[in-house]
């Protein structure tokens, strides 16, 4: 789930106050759970800023929240309130500082009340988000948000700039055609016609034997040995991961390609679900001497295959994918994907 940032339309001022609460710091000696009560709150105020924004998207769950409320890789993440003189929320920031990855930068996104619009609330919170980047050693803070004339007027205001967009595409997953392209590509599939590759999957943590493996075609889609700021994944940061998705409340899935002879994962997909309903879904990674077979088409539908077994009730399946990556963009409308908007991620020096 991406989370939103800057005001878009106006409504009755309100006097407020901004606070900071560090929620976790998993991974580094351990941290806080952040408070239900508090956790709720956030519900009421995404709920109502998606409802604004993103109509007919189903509400967010507190699993949901949970997940990216707290660190997904190792590190800290903080999460900054404004509230009113009455204690309401009216709009909250999150910020991410991890040890792995891009050691310059900070992540961050943060959500106004569509009541509370235009009145400072977003300003405030960037800047308490860039303040406590700084405050952490950091150089850049990117923030994810919906690319539209609001927030690239809230961006211009402040100095970001646009450092690369994703198109969110969502899959009916009741579609009949979608039952059809499933039957025609998931049987060529094992009568082994994507070059005698075994097809796996797992729920969960992945198994220890596959471990390297996954390590190896994860780092093929992340680390670039020509920026040192960029470092590869390691054992502790996948178990890190799976640890925070299980901690959130998220029911996570992984398909694969396995190659028998080598041992080496060729392709693979994930994605979760917090509520049931609604899933996400994640990488699809096809390591570099694997490319121009056809994988990519395979393994995210034996994904979405097995999706469909073990999360009955789930009903759209979203996933972002850069712009500029027209050929996980052409698989995606091949399976049935449809665009449903576009997100940038702006950049901000500090």
């Amino acid at each position: 789930m991406r989370t939103l940032f800057a005001p878009a339309t106006g409504s009755l001022p309100r006097s407020w106050r901004l606070t900071r609460v560090q929620t976790a710091s998993c991974g580094m000696g351990g941290g806080e759970e952040i408070a239900a009560e508090l956790l709720a709150q956030i519900q009421v105020c995404q709920n109502a800023a998606d409802l604004a924004d993103r109509p007919g998207d189903p509400p967010a769950g507190r699993a949901e929240l949970r997940s990216v409320l707290a660190p997904p890789y190792r590190g800290r993440r903080f999460v900054h309130l404004a509230h009113d003189h009455y204690g309401r929320l009216l709009g909250y920031a999150r910020l991410g500082v991890y040890s792995a990855f891009h050691h310059e930068l900070a992540h961050g996104a943060l959500t106004v009340h569509p009541a509370a619009r235009r009145h400072g609330v977003g300003s405030a919170l960037l800047g308490a988000l860039a303040a406590s980047a700084k405050a952490n050693g950091r150089g850049r803070l990117v923030l994810d948000g919906p690319r539209n004339a609001a927030t690239d007027g809230f961006a211009r205001s402040w100095g970001l700039h646009v450092g690369g967009c994703d198109l969110r595409s969502r899959l009916d997953l009741n579609s009949a055609a979608l039952h059809a392209k499933l039957a025609t590509v998931l049987p060529e599939q094992r009568q082994g016609r994507a070059g005698n590759l075994l097809p796996m999957r797992w729920a969960g943590a992945c198994p220890e034997y596959l471990l390297d493996a996954l390590i190896d075609t994860l780092d093929s889609l992340h680390a670039d040995p020509d920026d040192p700021g960029v470092t590869p994944f390691t054992e502790a940061e996948v178990r890190h991961r799976e640890r925070a998705a299980w901690s959130a409340g998220l029911r996570e899935y992984t398909a694969c390609l396995l190659d028998p002879a080598t041992g080496r994962m060729a392709a693979l997909s994930t994605a979760h679900t917090a509520d049931g309903m609604r899933g996400e879904q994640n990488e699809t990674v096809v390591v570099p001497e694997y490319r121009g077979r056809g994988l990519a088409i395979r393994v995210k539908a034996y994904l979405v295959s097995e999706l469909l077994t073990a999360e009955p009730n789930l009903r759209v399946l979203d996933t972002y994918n850069a712009v500029s990556n027209t050929r996980i963009l052409a698989v995606n409308r091949s399976l049935g994907f449809e665009p449903v908007d576009t997100h940038a991620a702006w950049t901000l020096a500090i």
